[in-house]
């Protein structure tokens, strides 16, 4: 098993560097086959971790350990000298001080036997998403650059395909120290991929979400410095253990959960992860669905049991919740397609940490369920995004009115995706459902009062959000036309295609995918499975049950009422208004903007900023 491990952090760097050993355009098909191969293969390593015996300690030798030390020092050392060499004060400054940091942790690190990698039905549960979505984004790459530059493909796929490697390590690894390093080579990635046009505008975004990734560095090695003084602890294990025994000082716990927050960037650190969408679309595709921000939601699910009621969790709850509703509130006054996908992202990962801040069962299967359908959702929204952007040059609101017109088939696997995270029976609504109900048992309690408040608002914007987008690419000129279906490349159809049919056929089995698949994690993170109960395709929970024949039925209605709104129709008949002598008038329908919200902004990032102190000074205990 242990080595079945590894071929999950090494097969991905394998496939990579023979990627990036075949330059040119000419050897594009074989790069092509080669990255194909990357999705059965890492999909068969998945499944022999998820039906082996976990929980699984990995022992490692002495010179592991001094390799990450070595590596740790040489990252640090790179990224000081881009602050150097772009003259950007911030990246030198907080480069310099994780280089004092890690020397003072490394000083006064206890000897330890624990072991150093730790892989259970978490660990697991983020592998699948990384194999299968991952993979499926590194295939659509492909013919993404094909269109773009096909010189830099063998750069490009092979950077995305060595992230990959990067994201199943990191949640492998039991030694915080390695998390840390683990940790910014996230960052790293993300440096390297947004700045991958090396044009000024990425540069200055790359530049952004290094520095701001770098204070999550900083925080980690804070709070192994805390942990390590009042608690002489070193590893994740070693934290957990303090599950159900009264914790006294919460620093470390809290400098952990900060730099979950700052990795999923939510206010004030959201701007890394807006500015990233300069990049080509499968970056943005990678960083929403699959890496880097997944790793905030798993590191406070890591963390669960033993923040679960106190008082960090609560202002957690609190501080998420708001960047939940304050996210898709922003989301509503852009245009760019792209900053929509990227707004709703910062809120949804708002809304995981909150679920996964509460601790229990049930909460935490709600947080998970989030997880796996935002993955497939976000890679599903991002790859047609880039379909939109080099099929029909749409990049903008404007640009994708009446898009149905042309891409029926992008408009259609679009409006999926959307609908996903709205409304009944799609599993992101699923999970939503389940956490409202899970926080209405606790209504003595003022934080999760907040949290009923900030789901219940936060649905409602990403909701009118959502149908406003389907709703200018679905519009109709005048009474009828006929749909002209378009061609979509087939690299593109075998990336996309995968993705609509999980969320459709796991929408319809959504009980026994969270009885059967998801409850074991649950167990795993937080040691007894939620009370949910799969008959047939009715799923039951502690509070209600949500029918088969509803979600049938909900089904039935979404592939029916659109259909037949586009084909029912007035025949010999004119539009004419009062007073106009019988002249007929076009009918003009359009789409409320609204940019008058653009004026709350700052207040909202104000409001984070307080939120984001309260939680680290009180809920860590820094007072």
């Amino acid at each position: 098993m242990e080595k079945i491990v590894y071929s999950l952090f090494l097969v991905p760097w394998i496939l990579a560097l023979a990627v990036f050993l075949l330059p040119g355009a000419h050897f594009h098909r074989l790069r092509q086959l080669i990255t194909f191969l990357s999705l059965p293969a890492l999909s068969f390593l998945t499944y022999l971790v998820w039906n082996g015996h976990l929980p699984l300690q990995i022992e490692t030798p002495q010179w592991l350990e001094l390799a990450f030390t070595v590596y740790d020092y040489g990252l640090l050392l790179y990224f000081l000298y881009q602050g150097i060499k772009f003259r950007d004060f911030l990246v030198t400054v907080l480069a310099l001080f994780q280089l004092f940091l890690l020397t003072w942790v490394l000083l006064i690190m206890p000897e330890s036997s624990v072991p150093n990698f730790y892989v259970d039905r978490l660990s697991a549960f983020m592998f699948l998403i990384v194999s299968t979505v991952g993979t499926l984004i590194c295939i659509y790459a492909t013919k993404y650059m094909e269109q773009e530059n096909l010189e830099r493909e063998n750069r490009f796929v092979a950077i995305l395909l060595w992230f990959l490697g990067v994201m199943n390590l990191a949640v492998s690894v039991n030694n915080i120290e390695w998390f840390f390093a683990l940790f910014e080579t996230t960052t790293l990635a993300s440096y390297i991929l947004i700045r991958f046009r090396w044009d000024e505008v990425s540069i200055k975004n790359a530049l952004r979400a290094l520095w701001m990734n770098q204070i999550g560095g900083i925080a980690i090695l804070l709070g192994l410095l805390f942990g390590i003084k009042y608690y002489g602890f070193t590893h994740f294990t070693q934290f957990l253990s303090l599950s159900g025994k009264p914790v006294i000082v919460m620093i470390p716990l809290g400098f952990l959960a900060v730099s979950a927050l700052v990795k999923g960037a939510q206010m004030p650190f959201h701007r890394w992860l807006l500015g990233a969408m300069v990049a080509p679309t499968p970056v943005s595709a990678i960083l929403h669905s699959a890496t880097m921000v997944k790793i905030a939601p798993y590191l406070i699910l890591r963390l669960s049991p033993v923040i679960k009621g106190t008082l960090l969790a609560k202002l957690l709850i609190i501080t998420t919740g708001f960047v939940f509703v304050g996210a898709g509130l922003l989301a509503l006054t852009q245009e760019n397609f792209k900053k929509i996908l990227a707004y709703s992202t910062i809120s949804l990962l708002g809304l995981m940490m909150l679920t996964a801040s509460m601790g229990s069962s049930m909460a935490i299967l709600a947080s998970l369920t989030l997880i796996l359908f935002h993955a497939v959702v976000k890679a599903l929204l991002f790859m047609e995004a880039g379909v939109m952007e080099k099929l029909f040059k749409a990049k903008y609101v404007e640009d994708i009115r009446r898009l149905v017109e042309r891409a029926p088939i992008t408009v259609a696997f679009t409006s999926i995706g959307f609908m996903s995270m709205t409304i009944v029976p799609y599993g992101i609504f699923v999970s939503k459902w389940m956490a409202i109900e899970e926080a209405s048992n606790f209504l003595s309690h003022g934080a999760y009062v907040g949290s009923i408040i900030f789901m219940a608002t936060g649905g409602v914007i990403l909701a009118l959000l959502y149908f406003k987008v389907i709703g200018v690419m679905t519009r109709k000129r005048g009474e009828f036309f006929r749909f002209q279906l378009e061609r979509v490349p087939f690299v593109y159809l075998f990336a996309t295609v995968p993705l609509v049919l999980f969320v459709i056929v796991g929408s319809i089995f959504i009980a026994k995918l969270l009885s059967l698949s998801v409850n074991p994690v649950v167990e795993a993170v937080i040691g007894t499975p939620a009370s949910i109960i799969a008959k047939g395709l009715t799923l039951i929970t502690p509070v209600s049950e949500l029918y088969g024949w509803q979600i049938i039925g909900a089904f039935v209605l979404l592939l029916i009422v659109p259909i037949l709104a586009y084909f029912v129709h007035f025949t010999g008949t004119d539009r004419v208004y009062e007073y106009t002598c019988g002249e007929k008038l076009e009918l003009n329908i359009g789409t409320y903007n609204f940019f008058c919200i653009q004026v709350v902004e700052p207040f909202v990032e104000t409001a984070a900023v307080a939120l984001f102190i309260l939680t680290l000074v009180l809920g860590g205990g820094l007072v």
